[in-house]
């Protein structure tokens, strides 16, 4: 008999945390579907009861997060009850819910389910092991795995697939293990087929990947945030590889929040705020040093900015010029109340 507990649940795979879900309402008594990724519309899973001719059906949405879910998710999926004719929108998280999500959710009939609350239930309905028999699924059916030439796998090291990508103007592979993501360029030539590995990243250094199609980002940091470019050539395949990695790195430092700007990148992580210009030169704040958030500006001459203050000297300040400064300013002024 296992003990169900917050970091039990924070090492499942996404779809495998969907899978519990699942499995913990079948065992109060609900028809409980766990929808395919590729036609669930926006739904994980759909569950529904029938009594003496009473039926109500409910969706739920499964968040394995770490952060406190925010009002943005609970708009979101508070729509999905009106769309879909349902009685009612659930939120099962690993995490909690902010004080503005609670309020948000009792206006739209959305039940939350936080981690502790989710822990009891898991508890109380099945004490067996049943997340050990959720099995590792393959990343696709018809996906051939790859060898990567030139390189050592590490002990416990896996293959999860390649992509072709675009980086820095040249047609490169993306090849992904659970442990590291590498670049490698294909060289053909008139009797023979060269890959040579152009640089290797550790999963354990990265820190999110945000994705705008046809391009996509990887966000790496330790001293400092990094921001790698691509374009893939199946953004799906890219995408699906890239989810697999969540796990490794989701308990340290992880991305939070990310935009793209003209002249920027600005990335909110669990620990700090940094934007990185085009030449790579980057300025951040810690989250522990940043005092408060105000928005500034604006008019008829003007754009409006959002300021963050610190607490330090050569970080006084930093200025952010997003698209969305309410929906920024929530962001961070949630991940500092955690921080």
């Amino acid at each position: 008999m296992g003990t169900w507990t917050i970091e039990r649940l924070l090492g499942l795979e996404p779809y495998e945390f969907e899978e519990l879900l699942g499995h913990l309402f079948k065992k109060m008594g609900y028809i409980s579907e766990v929808t395919q990724k590729s036609r669930d519309m926006g739904v994980d899973i759909l569950i529904s009861i029938e009594n003496f001719g009473l039926s109500h059906t409910w969706i739920v949405q499964a968040k394995r997060y770490s952060e406190p879910v925010g009002v943005k998710e609970i708009r979101e999926y508070s729509s999905l009850r009106y769309r879909d004719n349902v009685d009612g929108v659930i939120i099962a998280t690993t995490s909690g819910f902010t004080k503005e999500a609670q309020k948000e959710a009792a206006e739209h009939n959305v039940k939350l389910l936080d981690g502790p609350l989710l822990v009891k239930m898991l508890s109380h309905y099945m004490p067996e092991n049943l997340d050990t028999n959720l099995q590792q699924r393959p990343i696709s059916e018809n996906q051939e795995l790859v060898n990567i030439e030139g390189t050592v796998l590490k002990q416990g090291e896996k293959i999860l697939g390649e992509t072709e990508v675009i980086f820095r103007g040249e047609r490169v592979s993306m090849a992904c293990t659970n442990k590291r993501i590498f670049l490698i360029k294909n060289t053909t030539g008139f009797l023979s087929k060269r890959r040579d590995v152009l640089c290797s990243l550790e999963v354990k250094d990265m820190l999110g990947w945000a994705q705008e199609i046809p391009s996509f980002y990887l966000v790496m940091g330790s001293k400092e945030i990094t921001v790698m470019s691509m374009r893939a050539r199946k953004p799906e395949q890219a995408a699906e590889m890239l989810q697999c990695l969540q796990q490794e790195y989701i308990r340290g430092e992880h991305l939070l929040k990310f935009e793209r700007t003209k002249n920027e990148f600005i990335v909110l992580t669990n620990k700090r705020i940094s934007k990185i210009d085009n030449e790579g030169i980057s300025r951040e704040i810690s989250l522990k040093q940043t005092l408060g958030t105000e928005i500034k500006g604006g008019g008829v001459l003007g754009r409006s900015k959002l300021i963050l203050k610190g607490n330090m000297k050569e970080n006084a300040h930093i200025e952010l010029n997003c698209a969305d400064l309410l929906l920024w300013k929530e962001a961070i002024e949630a991940a500092i109340r955690v921080s």
